[in-house]
């Protein structure tokens, strides 16, 4: 009694493997605008949003593309928290400077009064 003998075919044919010639998802890269910034002249110009009472879409300051508003809103709220993380990390700084008096020299090894002129 061989082994093939104990196994019973099912009758469901199997879906063919996928092809090598193109993957299902690809990413495509936009040579155009990025509708956040750009380079103009050598300085890094961020995009202005155009709004209009009215219609649900935004469009691009500087490709005058159509956007989706929750894509403005996710970048707009991306840079605002970006924006307060740097504040609160600045205030904990100068929280920090503020309460130091005195420093150790460099050259003598002995505590010195900060100067706050």
């Amino acid at each position: 009694m061989s082994e093939d003998d104990n196994v019973r075919k099912l009758g469901v044919k199997f879906k063919a493997p996928p092809s090598d010639d193109e993957p299902t998802l690809k990413v495509i890269q936009h040579e155009g605008c990025n509708h956040r910034w750009t380079f103009r002249q050598g300085r890094q110009i961020h995009a202005t949003y155009l709004i209009r009472e009215g219609e649900t879409e935004v469009e691009c300051g500087l490709c005058n593309t159509r956007l989706d508003p929750m894509f403005v809103l996710r970048h707009l709220a991306f840079e605002e928290t970006n924006w307060l993380r740097t504040r609160k990390a600045y205030q904990d700084e100068m929280k920090r400077l503020n309460a130091r008096r005195r420093t150790k020299c460099d050259n003598c090894g002995h505590m010195t009064r900060i100067s706050r002129s």
